[in-house]
């Protein structure tokens, strides 16, 4: 489990093994899935 940071801006920063696990690069999008009162991301 990785715990980030949110800014002043609303934004977060996936760490880098979040990143590694579902291959996300720069550029790449994701999306956010609300499920049983959790947060599921996805990268589309």
């Amino acid at each position: 489990m990785d715990i980030v940071v949110v800014t002043r801006k609303f934004q977060i920063t996936l760490t880098k093994d979040v990143r590694n696990k579902l291959g996300i690069k720069e550029g790449d999008k994701v999306v956010f899935i609300e499920k049983d009162g959790e947060i599921i991301i996805r990268k589309c």
